[in-house]
């Protein structure tokens, strides 16, 4: 029994439509945070798209590349990276900033902390788009913050004096999953259909 292309596109283009129309549920990234030591005397120079974040050590005056928190290049030079910093931003109403000039911003997504904030949320540091923010630590500043356009997030903490860095863990989500599933499937059947 054949079926006719007609039929299967009608089957195909509302499942198409509903991916697409039905909003996403808001979800919170996830993240891993993970300690890049002690900030005295070591400052962040910057974070590159794939996250890795350089320290300047001015006890020995070096420069330390991390790579998802681990210190993989240690060089009395500058790491000739191309930085993906962020921007300077304002931060989200009902929060206060703990260090206005270190909210920054990069493709969409916000880094900063906060402290008595007027919205009831808890203070600390807070990363990820602005629909669905992550607390990602629960105490602290950022005296110094980067963020690249992956999501990562590093950033000074002068009350733990620390340095820190956010590795956005965030896949994408089941929808868009599902779309590009459903249009490789239609895609082999129209092939299969015509290679046969």
């Amino acid at each position: 029994m054949k079926i006719s292309k007609l039929p299967q596109l009608a089957a195909i283009l509302p499942l198409a439509a509903a991916l697409i129309l039905v909003p996403a549920r808001v979800h919170a990234d996830t993240y891993k945070i993970v300690d890049l030591g002690d900030d005295n005397g070591r400052s962040i120079v910057g974070i590159d798209t794939l996250g890795q974040v350089v320290i300047f050590n001015g006890f020995t005056s070096d420069y330390l590349t991390y790579a998802n928190g681990v210190l993989v290049n240690t060089t009395s030079t500058l790491p000739s990276l191309t930085y993906d910093d962020g921007a300077p931003c304002s931060i989200p109403a009902g929060f206060v900033a703990a260090q206005a000039s270190e909210t920054v911003c990069n493709n969409g997504r916000i880094g900063f902390a906060s402290r008595f904030n007027t919205n009831s949320d808890p203070d600390g540091v807070y990363t990820g788009p602005l629909s669905s923010l992550t607390l990602v630590q629960p105490f602290g500043t950022d005296d110094f913050a980067v963020l690249n356009s992956s999501g990562d997030f590093a950033w000074s903490n002068g009350i733990l004096e620390d340095n820190f860095e956010a590795i956005d863990l965030t896949t994408p989500e089941p929808n868009s999953l599902l779309l590009v599933g459903t249009g490789c499937l239609s895609l082999f059947a129209i092939l299969r259909r015509k290679l046969s």
